[in-house]
């Protein structure tokens, strides 16, 4: 009888959702394709139509290309930065020139992947060089594609919102300020896709009552990928852990542990046993951020420290010299504030650097940070009015012989960073902007009358939100005043994607017809399995005309 009265609430519910505008599945594939093919073509033409555009080296290229034993092609008197050389060709790289500059260690990054993908692919679409950047460009784009259709697929509501919402999306990486990255020699790419990755992923992973299995491992090769392109995207692993988590994994068997005798011990290992595939992934997670970690250059290391140092602390504090105390430095080395390792009047190059970097550490340097709240808050400001210049002057986007000065940017689609340009007017609008994203996603989150899918929207949007911050907060200790606006590429792009979240999150509250089958519907089903039995075949013929 059970299975009577249920398989009739299904399909009176599958009959009330395309009554309502629910699009069927080969509408929504066949709207996923379309949109995956579309966007992936603005991609590509916004970055080749009319010439290329992309983003110049800044001086980090060749410690991510060298392994492919290949070398820009720019002239040896001209500055790379100046514009985008997307041609690599061979090149012999002998001992300490290959790696990180200092020291030569080995710089590992998962864009390298794709990298190595597009160096495959070079002479197969007849590019000049070794290595072309447009071929990383072609990739990125394709994956770009892929990922907008899983979008399509995964969203709750009607075709037609599903294609506004991803056309948000795809106007946020199209931007100028994030675009440019698909063809440069740097690691953001990759951690870029992976972030926008993540959101399909995490709808596939709450689509239903429980964490799919599918969706585990989606999110888990999302965040692989990302946390392995930057050290700096480590910070998402206490989020992913949450998401993982928030659900069950398994279906529940036997007595609800809630309303059990089974003491602490016995909910607990409960819990756990319902969730031990995102356990295991969590495991997977952190073994592999704690190797990443421990593998980055220390030369690399040195420097960010240093400038959280000598370049954030320093130069901003009211009382430089406590501070040195403070972090049991030599009060002399005030002499090097405003300084980078590698300059002359560094405080590498004084007698006093061996006690420094012996009684320094970087959790010394984090706690000393974080005990001064007037502090904190100053840190927090420049971090958001730093937020608000997305596109990186100093690098240019056309190449050389295009007949643009040297250092131009592009703007073909930069509404993004128009809007973001604006925010210059009032920084607070932004950390605003992050508030009522995550309030809307909350609220989303825990409404017991919307669908799964449409929950699921809540919980990503939430989770994205706590991301963000976590990002923003290690960059601002960590990096600080050095590259502020390179390093805040993922914080900006997380928070350009608030815009069309926070959107489809009020969309989806305001639509009530997206709510999950009422349980007194459910309980009428019980009560009379006849009536099942007839509404069942009934709505099943008429969802089959439908």
């Amino acid at each position: 009888m059970t299975t009577y009265y249920a398989r009739a609430a299904l399909a009176k519910a599958s009959v009330r959702r395309l009554a309502a505008g629910e699009p069927s599945r080969r509408a929504v594939r066949t709207a996923a394709a379309i949109a995956g093919v579309v966007w992936t073509v603005v991609m590509l033409l916004r970055l080749l139509l009319g010439g290329v555009v992309g983003m110049g080296d800044n001086g980090d290229a060749d410690r991510l290309l060298c392994v492919f034993g290949v070398v820009s092609n720019h002239p040896w008197d001209a500055a790379p930065s100046a514009y985008v050389y997307p041609t690599w060709v061979p090149h012999t790289w002998y001992g300490e020139t290959c790696g990180a500059v200092g020291s030569g260690e080995p710089y590992y990054s998962s864009q390298q992947l794709v990298l190595g993908l597009a160096k495959a692919l070079t002479p197969v679409l007849g590019l000049p060089g070794a290595l072309d950047l447009r071929a990383v460009g072609l990739l990125l784009a394709s994956a770009f594609g892929v990922i907008i259709a899983l979008l399509v697929v995964l969203l709750p509501g009607p075709v037609w919102l599903r294609l506004v919402a991803t056309a948000g999306f795809g106007m946020v990486v199209c931007d100028a300020a994030f675009a440019d990255f698909f063809i440069s020699p740097f690691s953001e790419p990759a951690g870029l896709v992976s972030l926008l990755l993540l959101c399909p992923s995490l709808l596939l992973l709450w689509r239903r009552p429980t964490s799919s299995l599918g969706g585990i491992a989606l999110t888990t090769v999302a965040v692989l990928f990302a946390m392995t392109s930057k050290p700096q995207l480590i910070s998402l692993l206490p989020v992913t852990m949450l998401a993982l988590l928030w659900r069950p994994s398994v279906q529940q068997k036997g007595k609800n542990p809630a309303n059990s005798g089974d003491g602490r011990q016995q909910r607990f290992t409960r819990w756990l046993a319902l969730r031990w595939p995102a356990l295991i992934a969590c495991v997977l997670l952190c073994g592999v951020g704690a190797a990443f970690a421990a593998s980055q250059p220390k030369r690399l290391n040195e420097l960010v420290w240093y400038d959280a140092v000598f370049k954030e602390m320093l130069p901003h504090s009211l009382d430089p010299v406590g501070d040195l105390r403070a972090l049991g430095a030599d009060p002399r080395l005030i002499s090097a504030m405003n300084t980078n390792m590698i300059d002359e009047n560094s405080a590498a190059t004084t007698p006093y650097w061996d006690d420094y970097k012996r009684n320094v550490t970087p959790a010394k340097i984090v706690l000393h940070s974080l005990e001064n709240p007037s502090r904190v808050v100053a840190m927090g400001a420049r971090g958001v009015q730093g937020m608000t210049r997305l596109n990186l002057e100093y690098l240019g986007s056309y190449p050389a012989g295009s007949g643009h000065a040297p250092y131009a940017k592009e703007h073909r689609i930069a509404v993004v960073s128009e809007i973001f340009d604006s925010f210059n007017v009032m920084p607070a609008l932004i950390p605003l902007l992050w508030l009522v994203t995550l309030a809307l996603g909350a609220v989303l989150a825990s409404r017991t009358w919307a669908r799964n899918s449409a929950r699921a929207v809540g919980r990503m949007t939430v989770c994205l939100v706590l991301a963000l911050v976590l990002q923003f907060w290690t960059v601002v200790l960590t990096e600080g005043a050095s590259e502020l606006h390179k390093h805040m590429i993922f914080v900006d792009f997380l928070t350009a994607l608030c815009m069309p979240l926070a959107a489809l999150c009020l969309c989806l509250l305001f639509r009530r017809e997206y709510a999950a089958i009422p349980e007194q519907t459910q309980r009428e089903y019980a009560a009379s399995p006849e009536q099942a039995r007839t509404e069942y075949a009934a709505t099943g013929e008429q969802a089959r005309g439908l």
